[in-house]
């Protein structure tokens, strides 16, 4: 049905997203909180706007199902509004379909540098010395500038290792004040006490450390550097105590800590984390030569379900630590299969159960659940990009692929249009094991696994270890 009114859809949707030359608002904007306030635009221009995108703006909120009063309280949050009116726009580009493409990406990681202060086994971006042509700083504002002005939501300054460079507080302030929702990746080693004043008082909100076991032994043979686990234990400490909005510890599984993933979640935990992610090897940079440590199949089952138990506990009781998972998109189905669709992660990052949604009640759950067919599974080319130290556009972080350089090229245009990316969106198209699988819905398999493993970004997921499924 919503295919045969596409046309009429993106119309609308066109209509809606374009900024009103009489108040300056996007129209959008206007259209929304006359809905959820039961009158109309005060601007006469954004009157005609609500009038002709009542059907759309119904369709969207009855699919959500909130309450007037949850909706109003949502709707005034800013990055909500921003990834709204990215979601019209890309209805405005391709319709209504699932997975559905917002018109760019929420969410960017960027690589900001190649430097790194370790030389980790697994690094998929092969970091230590710098690339040959890093951007400028006034090169770096500019992409910044580009970004906000585009709609993005989120942007994770990544790497390398972003605390190397030193003009990286002031593009994190940049980005923070154009709008942007700003977080840090980091291997925690320069999380100084003084460095982590830094970087909350130029606008980091979210911050991600690797912990990559319980022990010193275990963490630094990944990170290949002796004292990394002691500089580590130290940076998440002192992120505890700046207390940021979201602290972040993730977990490279391998077959020589695989044995420590309880302790190290419970080691995690005890420092202040609030969320942890799961990663596994994935074959890119150096991740290609370590791929012989990677966990057998049953190890991989028991610790997703070890993970998943983590976040049905913290998920029905409010408390406790949240575990995701990364480049395993199937976890969503297991925590689809585990609670008959009512508890899981939509994505490798969203769930109904984060603590962003604390203060939108106890609706917003039931609201993402309900987005699960347009934004489950594998983000890359749908709400997520990734982008290199050099300005290079990337499908997804370890996707060695430019489809164009910031610095010259429009974003949108490069994201609505590139062949490739189009490609990626294709999931009805899927073959082997994801083709055949009910899941499809809620994991659709890492796309780049695909690509790498098997050469065609729409093959199976050779890394999943349940095999299709006929029935949900």
């Amino acid at each position: 049905m919503a295919s045969k009114f596409n046309p009429i859809w993106r119309m609308i949707a066109r209509n809606l997203s374009g900024l009103c030359q009489k108040c300056g608002k996007p129209r959008l904007y206007s259209v929304f909180d006359a809905f959820v306030n039961d009158r109309g635009p005060n601007c006469s221009s954004c009157w005609i706007a609500y009038e002709s995108s009542l059907p759309l703006i119904k369709v969207i909120f009855d699919k959500m199902g909130l309450k007037k009063d949850d909706l109003k309280q949502l709707m005034q949050d800013k990055l909500v509004r921003r990834s709204m009116l990215n979601v019209v726009r890309g209805i405005s580009h391709f319709g209504l379909r699932n997975p559905q493409p917002t018109a760019v990406p929420v969410v960017i990681v960027w690589n900001y540098t190649n430097k790194c202060n370790l030389g980790c086994l697994h690094c998929h971006q092969n970091s230590g010395h710098g690339i040959q042509r890093e951007l400028t700083i006034q090169e770096k504002f500019r992409v910044i500038d580009r970004l906000a002005d585009a709609g993005v939501s989120i942007l994770t300054f990544s790497g390398g290792e972003p605390l190397i460079c030193s003009d990286l507080f002031e593009s994190i302030k940049r980005a923070s004040d154009s709008g942007l929702l700003c977080t840090i990746a980091s291997n925690g080693v320069l999380m100084t006490k003084e460095n982590v004043t830094k970087i909350k008082a130029a606008g980091i909100k979210r911050v991600e450390i690797g912990l990559d076991g319980a022990t010193a032994e275990t963490h630094n043979f990944l990170r290949n550097t002796p004292g990394a686990f002691e500089a580590t234990i130290h940076g998440i400490k002192n992120c505890a105590e700046a207390d940021f909005d979201e602290l972040c510890a993730t977990m490279t599984l391998h077959s020589k800590n695989v044995g420590e993933l309880r302790e190290t979640i419970s080691l995690a935990e005890g420092l202040g984390v609030t969320r942890f992610y799961l990663n596994r090897l994935i074959p890119a940079g150096r991740g290609k030569e370590v791929i012989h440590l990677d966990i057998t199949k049953e190890q991989k089952l028991d610790a997703l379900e070890f993970a998943y138990s983590k976040f049905y506990e913290s998920a029905t009781s409010g408390e406790g630590i949240q575990c995701y998972c990364r480049g395993m998109t199937y976890y969503g189905r297991l925590g689809y299969e585990r609670s008959n669709g009512k508890i899981f992660t939509v994505s490798e990052a969203l769930s109904g159960y984060s603590k962003m949604w604390n203060s939108f009640g106890d609706d917003v759950a039931e609201i993402v659940r309900k987005f699960t067919p347009g934004f489950g599974g594998c983000s890359a080319g749908i709400t997520y990009a990734g982008l290199t130290a050099s300005g290079q556009l990337l499908p997804c972080v370890p996707a060695p692929i430019e489809l164009g350089n910031l610095l010259t090229d429009d974003l949108e245009e490069v994201w609505v249009n590139n062949k490739l990316l189009q490609y990626i969106r294709r999931r009805d198209k899927l073959s082997g094991a994801c083709g055949k699988c009910a899941y499809n819905f809620v994991c659709g398999g890492c796309r780049y696994t695909a690509y790498a493993i098997n050469g065609d970004w729409l093959a199976a997921d050779p890394s999943c270890p349940y095999g299709p499924c006929s029935t949900q």
